[in-house]
């Protein structure tokens, strides 16, 4: 299997990566012998978070977890870190039925789009994990709280800890980064009380959940969630399509997440004629030359007659920037869990109410 370098950049890449092991080694270790600890917590937590390096569909599972939430009769809330926000503020509580401001400049990219997909439900956002959970108990006593991207977080307790595996892209290789796409050991799937194969439609989820079972002797329960497209959105918000508009439609894609790559296959399995692709870093801020090229996109796509089409993540970091809203598209996914995933998770819920 290709490793994530190029064979010319190890010399400078062993150092790093060799600390990196290190520090994560040491850290698992110290909560394995009790030195450190994970911090109580007022309301029970279901912490969402995966393996690898990059996007496993985080976001789009803890939407489905919330909105069964609420299905299960719930006051759900969500936390998140809030990666690449720019503020000074440690604490921060957006809701936007309460009329709070969604800037994801102040907020990150990630909690700003949930706070606008799920407008009931607060959003907390704080690198210090276990105050905001604190904060959100002293403000409103939610029933229970969905921590985005908190696996690696042994800080805070949690009532279930969620692992995702993307089923499109597995575990590559099984090594750490930068030799691979692990953010830590394989084995540590034992802190998982329950594990989700992501986009499962997209991928090959009978192999991996065979070599998961097999070769590395997981024993909790795997279940599935598929990526599906629940429509198209105008950016102004002047117009709605259905996924199948896309069918032999010439297609263009904007995008700054971790996997830009399975966006624009998404888009083909729904028979969209993908052509140019700015896919830029993932949290991409979109300044100066991002900017422009955006611009220059929209432009010749006008020309051409192309769709523009970009993801909800990168949606609120271009609204009222772009020259004209009504030429580009987003792309709203949904993770659609299984019937089994369906009964477990709402099991798991009803010990909360």
């Amino acid at each position: 299997m290709t490793l994530p370098l190029p064979w010319w950049t190890w010399p400078l890449a062993l150092p790093a990566g060799l600390l990196y092991r290190a520090l994560v080694a040491l850290r698992l270790a110290l909560y394995r012998w009790g030195w450190l600890r994970a911090a109580p917590t007022p309301v029970p937590v279901i912490a969402v978070g995966n393996l690898t390096v990059g996007g496993a569909g985080k976001t789009p599972l803890v939407r489905a977890l919330v909105r069964l939430a609420l299905e299960a009769g719930l006051r759900p809330a969500i936390q998140s870190r809030g990666y690449g926000r720019r503020t000074r503020a440690d604490l921060q509580r957006v809701r936007l039925a309460d009329g709070s401001p969604v800037d994801p400049v102040a907020l990150g990219d990630e909690p700003a789009m949930l706070a606008l997909a799920e407008p009931e439900t607060p959003v907390y956002i704080g690198a210090r994990r276990t105050d905001a959970v604190r904060l959100a108990w002293a403000w409103e006593q939610p029933d229970v709280i969905v921590a985005d991207d908190a696996f690696q977080h042994l800080r805070l307790a949690r009532a279930c800890n969620v692992l995702l595996i993307d089923a499109e892209r597995g575990l590559g290789n099984g090594r750490m980064a930068p030799w691979g796409p692990l953010r830590e050991p394989l084995g540590q799937w034992r802190r998982a009380d329950v594990i989700v194969l992501t986009k499962a439609n997209l991928g090959e989820p009978e192999a991996l959940e065979q070599r998961l079972r097999g070769e590395w002797g997981v024993t909790v329960p795997i279940l599935r969630s598929d990526h599906v497209a629940a429509g198209l959105e105008r950016l102004d918000g002047g117009e709605r399509l259905a996924p199948a508009a896309l069918a032999g439609r010439d297609v263009a894609l904007v995008s700054g997440i971790a996997q830009p790559r399975g966006f624009a296959r998404l888009l083909e399995t729904l028979g969209a004629r993908v052509g140019a692709h700015l896919a830029g870093a993932d949290h991409q801020a979109y300044a100066g030359a991002a900017m422009a090229r955006v611009h220059a996109l929209l432009a010749e796509a006008e020309r051409t007659d192309t769709l523009v089409v970009t993801t909800a993540k990168d949606a609120v970091k271009l609204r009222g920037r772009v020259p004209d809203p009504a030429r580009l598209w987003v792309l709203a996914l949904e993770a659609r869990l299984s019937p089994q995933a369906r009964a477990y998770f709402f099991a798991l819920l009803g010990k909360f109410g």
